[in-house]
């Protein structure tokens, strides 16, 4: 009688590992992949951020004829009724779809007085669950930055982790002289001033909380933390601002590798390299120098 040849329909140790090793090859080779896609997405993000805070500002200046201030001062060179500490971020609400809590910022009268005096600006209540100054605002969140919506180095408010640029100081009580830059205490900086080209100057820059790095708060200055709304730029002979220089808190930087985003004053983004030459830097963020920008 013959035998008919018997089969055997599963599969043998040895090809059941072949398919197994196979498979872990391709999770290996596809996971980078995939990481390296979720972060240009956030990138994409991050710069868009940006660009619609650079259509804000030039909204507001359509509309105030200057830029709005770093943050309004409470020392005696300010106007008393000036004196809530607010700052850009605060100012630009209405232009970036935030008018019901500008306007709610104002009822509690934010404007009028220190914003950290109002206890509805700062302490939940059975009339505000979330207090203003904590409302989490995607507008000003890189979602590279691995810290949530509210700055846990920062006095737990709202994070923001876009910067403005104060040019060669933070503040002009500070140093005596008005700053070099865009941004800073009780600042009004028209485009006509940005004499070196709206295209040549940095005006707001990414500050993350990586590492010992601490974010910033939209909402404004607090105390005499003038590093919250805006900061100084690297000097030709100092790194310590470089951007995701090692030294400092308070210097522009971000998750993203390479470097970080800044706006310009004509409202584009640009991706700049830590590594750029810190001359270059340093007159990026002045707005009216003189010098010539090289290109970058």
């Amino acid at each position: 009688m013959l035998r008919r040849n018997q089969r055997s329909n599963g599969f043998t140790l040895i090809e059941l590992l072949v398919v197994i090793a196979i498979i872990a090859i391709l999770i290996a080779l596809l996971l980078p992949a995939v990481q390296q896609a979720r972060e240009a997405a956030r990138r994409s993000s991050c710069k868009n951020n940006l660009k619609q805070i650079g259509i804000a500002m030039h909204n507001y200046h359509d509309v105030h004829n200057t830029l709005p201030p770093g943050y309004l001062d409470n020392d005696p060179i300010a106007d008393t009724e000036n004196r809530n500490l607010l700052g850009w971020g605060t100012f630009i609400l209405p232009f970036i779809e935030q008018s019901a809590l500008y306007n709610s910022i104002g009822e509690v009268g934010g404007f009028d007085v220190n914003w950290t005096s109002i206890t509805e600006m700062t302490t939940a209540s059975a009339t505000v669950p979330t207090p203003y100054a904590k409302v989490i605002l995607k507008s000003f969140i890189c979602p590279s930055d691995p810290m949530g919506g509210i700055n846990t180095d920062v006095l737990n408010y709202g994070k923001s982790n876009y910067t403005g640029v104060a040019g060669n100081t933070y503040r002009t009580s500070a140093a005596g002289v008005k700053p070099t830059g865009t941004f800073y205490d009780n600042s009004s900086v028209r485009f006509r001033d940005i004499r070196d080209g709206l295209s040549n100057t940095i005006i707001i820059g990414e500050r993350s909380t990586e590492g010992t790095k601490n974010g910033t708060i939209w909402i404004g200055n607090y105390s005499n933390g003038a590093y919250y709304t805006q900061n100084a730029i690297t000097s030709p002979t100092s790194a310590y601002y470089g951007i995701n220089g090692s030294a400092g808190s308070w210097n522009f930087t971000s998750s993203h590798t390479g470097g970080a985003h800044f706006l310009l004053g004509d409202g584009s983004v640009r991706f700049i390299s830590e590594n750029i030459f810190l001359g270059t830097y340093g007159d990026l963020g002045y707005i009216a120098d003189g010098d010539v920008i090289p290109e970058f």
